[in-house]
This record gives C-alpha cells, structure tokens and sequence, in this order.
C-alpha cells in the first residue's frame, strides 16, 4: 500500500501531541557516516522527511571533500545540499561543503513513519467525486480507525524515538570518531520536529551553529517568534504541511501530496524564486563559522 508522505498528519496531530514528548538525549547508536579520519569543521545533521526511506544514496557533496554521507538525508535535503554547493561555486569560485560532512539520522533512532494510504498519485489530480471514490476502496480495504490507529501510533513513535534519541545518536558517533564540530541542523518535514527540540541540547554544548527547516509543520509556531539570524523555516506556496488550510489540504489529497515534495527541485527539477536566499543564508552560516570563537 503506497504511504502519503509530508506528513498530513504531522501538521495536526504533532502541535497536540509534541508537548507530551519527553525532549531528553537518549542511546541510539549511528549508523556509518563516512570513512574518512580526520574531523569535520561542521556536520549538517540531516532529518528526512515522512516515509522518505527508499531512495537513501550516500552522496558526496563536493569533489574536495573526504566525506560521504550515509544517505539518510533523503531526496529534499540531498537537492539542496548540491543546489547550495553549485550556487556558492558559479558564485564564490570555491567549494562550500568541502570541510562539512553530512549525517542523517538512520532508521535505528528516527524511522521517518507515517503510514497513511495515498488517494491520489502525483499528477492525477482527482475532482471531488474521484476523490470521494478512492476514499471508498481504501476503507473497503482497511476499516478507518485501523487507519488511523497505524498513522498515529506511527508518527508518534517514530518523533518520540527520534527526539529522544538524536543526542544519543550524535554522543555516539563523537565517542567513535573523536570529533567535536559545530552542527547545522536541517529538517524536512517530520524531520523538522525531530531536530528543533536538539537545538538546546546542542547550544547549551557550544556546538549549535544554525539550523533550517524546509516544508515545517511547526512553520505556523516558528515562524510567529522572534527573528533569528542562526535559523530558518522555510514554507513555498501552496505546501499543506506547513500552510494547512482547505485549498492545499484539498490540492494534496488529490494530487498525490502537492508541491510537499517538491523542494529544491527534488521531483520537478525546478527552482522556486526563494530558493536562492535560502541557499545563501545557509552558506553564510558555514563561510562565516568560527568554532574558536
């Protein structure tokens, strides 16, 4: 049965339910972030989004760089990642990744579920009636409470596992490793969840240097506080999981998930007008890092 991903579910149910989870370290153990023996200036602690566990490709952001991540950064995050170094070369003549490694949370601390079925595949966009049909088979298949007994308890425990267990997770591979960087946190979607209850953890370490979050179901929460110049929501037009109103809710029940997915390119190979500044924020983040400091 095909998973909606983005999160639907973590717009509404997650506000409710975050308070009730305990944001405290726990023991998970890493999986293998790279090869390489020397430290890292800056890791970027990636958090992949809702069911995002098929196409985990270790990559290497930059050809300067001893690092390959461990793929759990997911479709979103790697988009970006490479649209941040090609922008910051064509624009600086340098690498911008080349002393940063990237971690994303494995399935062993954070398994980025929500297993609710899809109405629609991207690009059908069904009319009401379609819609009402669809919604029909499925519960034919599955009763609704079974459905929403899976996608809460799935949630749930997949962001209480993750929040509790991140710091555990990042303990465990200094342990292994020696190094002690200064970390960028980068969420999408669920993930965003997962990593903004770390951002204390970290900064109380000295060791939080900014953190963004793409398509937040916290955006509404996060973006109604204070300006701050080390951390960034990021929500494009029309996207329900953190702009949940009837027009997108419809648009992605309908549609496949809309344009949850679609960030940074990463299922249209299109680039969104507020790309750029998004980009160069976070290049600014790691260009003007000063781990003495």
């Amino acid at each position: 049965m095909k998973k909606l991903r983005g999160g639907l579910v973590a717009a509404t149910v997650v506000v409710l339910g975050l308070s009730t989870v305990p944001a405290t370290a726990g023991t998970a153990q890493p999986g293998q972030p790279g090869t390489a023996q020397v430290c890292p200036e800056i890791v970027v602690l990636a958090a992949r989004g809702s069911e995002q566990n098929d196409h985990l490709e270790p990559t290497s952001y930059s050809p300067d760089s001893p690092w390959v991540s461990n793929g759990y950064e997911a479709e979103n995050i790697r988009a970006f990642l490479h649209y941040a170094e090609a922008r910051h070369r064509e624009q600086a003549g340098t690498s911008l990744l080349a002393d940063v490694q990237v971690i994303g949370l494995d399935d062993s601390v954070y398994p980025a579920r929500l297993p609710v079925p899809a109405l629609a595949e991207r690009g059908e966009n069904l009319d009401m009636s379609q819609a009402g049909s669809r919604v029909g088979e499925i519960l034919r298949q599955t009763p609704a409470h079974v459905i929403a007994q899976d996608a809460v308890g799935g949630l749930l425990g997949g962001l209480e596992s993750g929040i509790t267990g991140t710091m555990g997770y990042v303990d465990a591979w200094e342990t292994r490793t020696g190094c002690s960087p200064g970390y960028i946190l980068i969420g999408f979607s669920q993930g965003a969840v997962v990593l903004i209850p770390q951002e204390p953890w970290l900064k109380e370490r000295g060791q939080l240097i900014a953190s963004l979050y793409l398509g937040n179901p916290l955006h509404p929460v996060v973006g109604a506080g204070p300006s701050r110049s080390d951390s960034l929501s990021y929500c494009i037009d029309g996207d329900f999981a953190c702009n949940l109103n009837s027009s997108t809710g419809q648009t992605a029940l309908a549609n496949g998930g809309g344009v949850h997915d679609e960030y940074f390119g990463a299922v249209d190979g299109q680039q969104r007008e507020g790309d750029g500044e998004v980009a160069d924020r976070f290049a600014g983040w790691i260009t003007g890092y000063n781990p003495q400091a």
